[in-house]
């Protein structure tokens, strides 16, 4: 009895697409191209080509189902290293939410006579949407804390952290030292959708020893509060140290000087950048 060759009678799935196999006509696979998962059917027999290149398919397979980029929220990166570092952009993202916050500032130092030093002031905050579809990397740079001041003498002022030149965020000035000294302004930011100044720390002041007060508070920043400040001496000699601030970019609480001696203020913390990347 005679036989006819009817071939194939339907599609033939041969999974992900493999340069080494050998595929015939109405074979079907999957192929990621450009970061984009898309099913192919072969319409002529071929080896080592392919399915498409940039979008465009080879002239031995078409799409079957061609595949779309996904977007949202994909991957972040976190730089908290005082100093200069770059961000690489990751394949297929085109655009990033940064989070920019300067460095927090320094307590101040008390003086003689029962006086304290004012809290630092805490760094500002630039938030920014940026499309890197061109842009393949950014430098960047987290401004670093300011110390606590001895014994009559203000604290540090915080540096400034940067995205590039899209926009950065300075630090907060440092706590003013003894009686009388004005409140630390916290840090200003600049190029951001957003720009939130840093929290103010507490003024420096006294008095003698038996109204003697709390130290400065130190400023807050966009992630959270500042540090306390030395607990009032008053005529117990109370020798406690003021805090150092915890929370990124957030300042230091004032130092003190008391019957039992001097303390010296407490240091801010460093600023931080926070990249958040989108499909």
């Amino acid at each position: 009895m005679a036989t006819i060759d009817l071939g194939k009678i339907k599609l033939v799935w041969k999974g992900t697409y493999d340069a080494n196999t050998a595929y015939t006509v109405d074979d079907v696979v999957e192929y990621t191209d450009s970061g984009i998962l898309s099913a192919y059917i072969c319409t002529t027999n071929s080896t080592g080509n392919a399915p498409s290149s940039g979008g465009t398919p080879h002239g031995s397979w078409a799409y079957m189902t061609k595949g779309s980029v996904q977007g949202g929220f994909t991957s972040h990166q976190v730089f908290t290293s005082v100093g200069t570092s770059t961000w690489t952009k990751p394949a297929g993202i085109t655009k990033v939410k940064v989070t920019v916050t300067g460095g927090g500032a320094g307590g101040g130092g008390g003086t003689a006579s029962y006086n304290h030093g004012g809290g630092g002031g805490g760094g500002g905050t630039a938030i920014k949407l940026i499309d890197v579809s061109s842009i393949s990397s950014v430098t960047v740079t987290v401004g670093d804390q300011g110390g606590g001041g001895v014994e009559n003498n203000a604290g540090g002022n915080g540096g400034t952290s940067s995205f590039g030149s899209h926009c950065s965020a300075a630090g907060g000035t440092g706590g003013a030292a003894g009686q009388g000294g004005a409140r630390s302004t916290g840090g200003a930011a600049t190029g951001g959708d957003i720009n939130i100044y840093g929290g103010d720390g507490n003024s420096a002041g006294g008095g003698n020893s038996s109204d003697e007060t709390v130290s400065g508070h130190g400023g807050s920043s966009y992630w959270g509060g500042g540090a306390g400040g030395s607990p009032a001496g008053g005529d117990s000699g109370n020798d406690n140290a003021a805090w150092s601030a915890l929370v990124y970019g957030s300042g230091g609480g004032g130092g003190d000087r008391d019957s039992a001696g001097s303390t010296g203020g407490g240091s801010g913390e460093s600023g931080i950048v926070y990249v958040e990347e989108f499909k």
